[in-house]
């Protein structure tokens, strides 16, 4: 949203301003001391359903449609009119997040000729005036700017000397179009292109949780903060959630923990989430209209409505604590149920991991090691998966406490799969039909025992997935619960199974703290220093704001 000057307001009014100030990461005065984030809830809606939960305000881009609604019951807002916008192409020649090594790349073009210049772009996460997260970077484009795609392409492919480069688009006006709001009494409002909700909490219908694993379904949730409602470039409506950064951590411990887990796990999980909020700031949804989203590929964002006591008290006791490592910003992964080893970031994400991240035995005694029980055996796996170690995750040997109850299943697991829906799920997943499956074959596996490379092996063709997401998502409609599982067949004839049956532990990539580990951790009395220390070697908790 454009930002115009401050009149003579409600208190409301001006603090709507200062909010929207800082979620552009705009200097202003006076300043907002929480760190103010953007939450991405709904994408490309038909239509948004909602129930305030009383008196709201629409403030809108144009004070003349600003209203001022207490009606009670289902609101509903559809995109009318949508207007694409207007954009250019640019020719990326290269991107740093170094000033310096950006102008020294940028004098290397210019001396051989090439008409190029400097772009800065990316956001400066704030308190107040500090600055927590800086994701600025450097682009060095060609000093041109084309109207169409098609005029880039043919330009990059007669350009011999930008062999390099890559085409960008850039908008000189946003997308928009028309929010039509119709009450629950059928009365309409018309308000164009982006607008922010407040005054009340809202609930909104039908919101998407758990996409693309086993316990996918819509749900009703309800926000606090500001919710912004926008029309995007496909004419359809988008929702972000406006909130500072510690109620946001409200709504994710609250969605990744129950209440009920012991105090000093819910704080782990609190710092653990700060943590890993504020390094990927910037990182995974570059360009897109929120910082985050509100799912599992960042973190679980339940907004207020599972939010309580419990899960407010360990939010507030480690307020702006984070998890450093060598005064950096740790990685802080984590995961549901570890299985009672936990992996190597390496083996699970491209790159060559952190030194705090490497797999360990989660034992709640001394004397079992990777040394003498090596996971990556294909052999020992199958007989880890087959015991009952004590390890902190292992309900059972830990006396199997309520308030992790629902996780049991998760420890120790088999599933059954048809060969026939397999070759349909390989054949979408991968995109090749390898015709009748043969075989699946363990390749390699991480410290943990978890699968890093399977081979699918059919009468037609063959194909090797790597990653364990992957292996986890090509052999099951949804995702197997892990990666760390022995594969046997049922049912043979010629050499053909007609079924297959994966046998396995733990839930989730097992990479840095496990939930439920933690909470055994705490319940047997370790506090929430001793918790991180334990999943995190060498790491320090350090007050950040």
């Amino acid at each position: 949203m454009k930002t115009r000057s401050l009149r003579s307001a409600s208190v409301v009014t001006i603090l709507f301003w200062l909010l929207l100030l800082a979620c552009a990461r705009m200097r202003y005065t006076p300043p907002v001391h929480e760190p103010i984030i953007r939450v991405g809830i709904l994408e490309q809606q038909e239509s948004i359903h909602f129930e305030p939960q009383g008196p709201f305000q629409i403030q809108a881009q144009d004070s003349k449609e600003n209203l001022k609604l207490n009606e009670p019951g289902l609101w509903t807002v559809r995109a009318v009119e949508p207007r694409p916008g207007q954009k250019h192409y640019l020719i990326l020649l290269f991107e740093s997040a170094s000033e310096q090594k950006s102008r020294d790349q940028l004098e290397r073009f210019k001396n051989r000729g090439v008409q190029a210049e400097l772009k800065p772009f990316g956001e400066v996460l704030r308190a107040g005036t500090q600055a927590l997260v800086d994701r600025r970077y450097y682009r060095v484009v060609l000093a041109r700017q084309f109207d169409t795609m098609v005029d880039a392409e043919l330009y990059l492919k007669t350009a011999s000397n930008l062999a390099n480069g890559k085409i960008i688009e850039e908008y000189d006006v946003q997308p928009g179009g028309v929010l039509v709001f119709r009450s629950p009494t059928g009365q309409e409002y018309r308000i164009h292109d982006r607008l922010r909700l407040l005054g009340s909490r809202i609930t909104l219908k039908n919101v998407n949780v758990g996409s693309g694993y086993h316990w996918a379904h819509q749900e009703s949730r309800s926000y606090a903060g500001e919710l912004e409602l926008a029309v995007d470039k496909t004419g359809k409506n988008n929702v972000v959630n406006v909130v500072s950064l510690e109620a946001y951590l409200n709504g994710v411990v609250a969605g990744e923990m129950a209440p009920s887990f012991p105090p000093e796990a819910l704080k782990a999980q609190a710092i653990v989430s700060r943590t890993l909020f504020l390094n990927n700031f910037y990182r995974f949804h570059r360009g897109a209209d929120f910082d985050v989203c509100d799912e599992v590929h960042c973190q679980v964002y339940v907004g207020v409505t599972k939010q309580n006591e419990s899960t407010s008290a360990a939010v507030n006791a480690t307020r702006g604590q984070v998890l450093t490592y060598g005064d950096i910003l740790c990685t802080a992964s984590y995961s549901a149920v570890c299985g009672g080893h936990t992996e190597d970031a390496s083996e699970v994400w491209e790159g060559d991991g952190q030194p705090y991240l490497q797999g360990e035995f989660d034992a709640t005694e001394a004397g079992i090691s990777s040394q003498a029980f090596d996971l990556k055996q294909e052999e020992n796996v199958r007989l880890w998966i087959q015991s009952n170690p004590k390890v902190y995750c292992n309900l059972e040997t830990a006396g199997q406490p309520s308030f992790a109850g629902y996780a049991a299943k998760y420890f120790r697991w088999q599933t059954r799969a048809r060969r026939v829906d397999l070759e349909k799920w390989i054949t979408e997943k991968t995109g090749t039909d390898i015709g009748t499956l043969i075989d699946i074959v363990p390749v390699r596996r991480g410290s943990s025992g978890r699968l890093s490379e399977i081979r699918l092996v059919g009468s037609r063709d063959s194909v090797t997935v790597t990653r364990e997401l992957n292996s986890r998502r090509t052999l099951s409609e949804t995702a197997l619960y892990s990666a760390c599982f022995v594969i046997d067949k049922e049912e043979l004839a010629n050499g053909v199974a007609d079924s297959y049956v994966f046998t396995g532990a733990g839930w989730g990539h097992g990479v840095g703290m496990c939930q439920i580990g933690a909470s055994v951790r705490a319940l047997r009395g370790q506090n929430v220093g001793q918790i991180l220390a334990a999943y995190y070697r060498g790491t320090r908790i350090k007050k950040m704001y």
